[in-house]
């Protein structure tokens, strides 16, 4: 299966007056043609920064890439201009922003918004603008699109709007499509109805999705694979079936638990994880969730965990995890390489 996407070891940190935030810490992933990548994890984890790094949004400085390659269809990211980035954000890679509500201009009509990409990608005449901008309102399932192309965003109900922001990032068919938390602003009904577009959009036109939520839950019918980052890092990852019944890390079985259930007694309190996240202007030298783990060792405080084999394609970076461990039936990268 052709790769679109591969990050390797991608470490991003902003210079702040305060310090260095060191915001994403090691991170590597992989995008295949047509598949569904979900990155999960709580505010502040680095999800959004990894998505922008990719498209180069971060404004530099404050922002550093400080180590790692991103290798978006063949092209190195980290070493291009930002007139080469210019070509390849529509065409190669879109995104869609948290906020529906803000992420439009209040000034301008829904259908010229659309056509602004197809203007400077696809070189199209008004005429062949206006005739795509009302085809892709169709795509993504709005009513009345001819009338509604004409309207401006307050026009618009939240729900409208973000499958607005899904038709402009789709206009030139771009290969990949990050999805940043785009049901956050949305309420449960309209959540499922954007998941289920999505993954309409998937099947019909085989772009590649990376969605990225702080919610287990939105990503259960639609991820083929899924990351699970906390403090910059991914601790897990896996096939969405191994993340939600093999999952071996604390943290995603932390999240997993805080999730409530059909089941769930309505006198029953939800369960939540102790502690905050660690202080990323000076990240911690052992296991980032140490401190909120129940699980807790010594060495978890003293060394980061390195990644260990669960099974095909599911690793995760706990200690408990080690081949030394009583009952454990993973096994270290480090070790692969030395039996190999």
């Amino acid at each position: 299966m052709e790769q679109i996407l591969k990050v390797e070891n991608l470490h991003v940190s902003f210079d702040s007056y305060a310090g260095e935030v060191h915001a994403v810490r090691g991170v590597s992933l992989h995008v295949d043609a047509g598949e569904v990548l979900a990155i999960v994890g709580e505010s502040g984890c680095g999800k959004s920064v990894t998505a922008q790094t990719i498209m180069k949004l971060n404004p530099m400085p404050p922002a550093r890439i400080k180590e790692g390659s991103i290798t978006l269809c063949g092209k190195d990211i980290v070493a291009a201009s930002e007139k080469e980035m210019q070509s390849i954000r529509g065409q190669m890679v879109s995104m869609i922003f948290q906020d529906p509500m803000t992420c439009m201009n209040p000034t301008m009509r829904v259908g010229k918004q659309l056509t602004e990409t197809l203007r400077k990608h696809k070189h199209l005449s008004t005429a062949e603008c206006k005739e795509e901008a009302i085809k892709l309102l169709k795509m993504v399932q709005i009513p009345n699109a001819e009338q509604r192309a004409l309207q401006y965003p307050h026009e618009f109900s939240g729900g409208m709007r973000q499958r607005a922001m899904i038709a402009m990032a789709l206009s030139c068919n771009p290969k990949l499509l990050i999805a940043d938390e785009p049901t956050t602003a949305l309420d449960v009904t309209i959540q499922a109805q954007i998941m289920q577009l999505m993954g309409k959009i998937r099947e019909e036109t085989g772009t590649a999705i990376i969605l990225i939520t702080h919610d287990l839950g939105v990503v259960a019918n639609l991820a083929d694979r899924v990351a699970v980052m906390y403090a910059g890092k991914i601790v897990e990852h896996g096939s969405a079936h191994d993340i939600f019944y093999r999952h071996a890390h604390p943290y995603t079985s932390a999240l997993l638990r805080s999730l409530p259930t059909v089941d769930t007694d309505r006198n029953e309190q939800l369960v939540s994880i102790p502690g905050t996240p660690p202080d990323l202007y000076a990240p911690p030298k052992g296991c980032a969730f140490a401190s909120r783990c129940k699980h807790c060792m010594k060495i978890c405080r003293e060394q980061q965990p390195p990644e260990f084999t669960i099974g095909e394609n599911h690793t995760a970076s706990c200690w408990r995890l080690h081949p030394d461990f009583p009952g454990s039936a993973a096994k270290s990268s480090e070790s692969k390489e030395a039996d190999a």
